[in-house]
């Protein structure tokens, strides 16, 4: 390191510099969102019925909460930024590859919310407000004897599934939490020490079982999270200088996995989140 090396830049000067490659990349990632939904949207809306809930009105009293609806096994995708248009058929393209090794819903969900902004700081933030309303569904579901819930969020929509769980009531366990080239920090998942990471507790009390699907091909999210010395948790997983909840496991599909983008509807992600749902993926059927 040389005199010129900055080791000890603020929190402030990192996330400033987060922002400004995001914005950047905007533009990018909209239009290749756009192509990766078109593309997939043809074979796997057809197969489902993706029922889209809208969240993030009832935060500021503009509308109701909306219900999860209850089945014994229940499929719920949260999307990322500017992913709000497209959210159906990204939804679908995940349920496809599950279904391809023989997973199957009683419903299939996805979690719309106002992602369309070029303010990414303020697509992040809302994240937290989501999250907290998606807990408070789920509650409701589990309430009305809702079953097992796969609760997969792609992007900024990782963060939102892992606010969900630690908003959740510790009374309630989600079975399946699953982050896909998640835009976060991976220290944020950490235990250890005097300072938890913030999702820590949650994952630790509130869920089953936590996969952390992660690329190294994942430059979008890499350029913009980890800082100098730190993990992307959609790049490298979560790289804890602690520790992990006895739950939580980071899964590599660096081989599969090309692109930011690349997660939806990649067959080795697909086969993963089927085994977790407790599918005997090698027999093609349900355990």
């Amino acid at each position: 390191m040389t005199d010129n090396d900055t080791p000890h830049e603020t929190e402030e000067s990192i996330t400033a510099n987060r922002r400004t490659m995001l914005k950047g990349t905007g533009a990018a990632i909209v239009g290749t969102a756009g192509l990766a939904a078109s593309s997939g949207s043809a074979t796997a809306v057809s197969s489902y019925e993706i029922e889209v809930l809208e969240v993030g009105d009832s935060v500021f009293g503009i509308g109701p909460t909306p219900s999860i609806p209850v089945g014994d096994e229940v499929f719920i995708f949260a999307h990322g930024w500017f992913g709000d248009t497209t959210v159906a058929s990204q939804a679908a393209d995940v349920a496809t590859s599950m279904e391809d090794v023989g997973y199957e819903a009683d419903e299939y969900v996805a979690i719309q919310w106002d992602a369309t902004t070029i303010n990414f700081p303020a697509a992040e933030s809302e994240t937290e407000d989501v999250g907290e309303e998606l807990a408070e569904m789920l509650e409701e579901f589990y309430d009305d004897g809702g079953g097992n819930v796969r609760l997969v969020g792609h992007s900024l929509g990782g963060r939102v599934v892992l606010e969900t769980v630690t908003h959740i009531d510790d009374s309630y366990e989600v079975e399946t939490v699953a982050p896909i080239g998640a835009a976060a920090d991976g220290d944020m998942v950490c235990g250890g020490g005097l300072s938890p990471g913030e999702w820590y507790d949650g994952i630790a009390n509130n869920a089953d079982e936590v996969r952390n699907y992660h690329s190294e091909n994942d430059s979008t999210v890499g350029s913009a999270y980890g800082g100098f010395f730190g993990a992307a948790l959609g790049t490298d997983g979560a790289g804890c200088p602690g520790e992990t909840a006895d739950n939580y496991t980071d899964v590599d599909v660096t081989d599969s996995v090309g692109s930011h983008l690349g997660y939806l509807g990649d067959a080795a992600v697909g086969a993963d989140l089927a085994e977790a749902a407790g599918v005997d993926v090698d027999d093609g059927g349900w355990w």
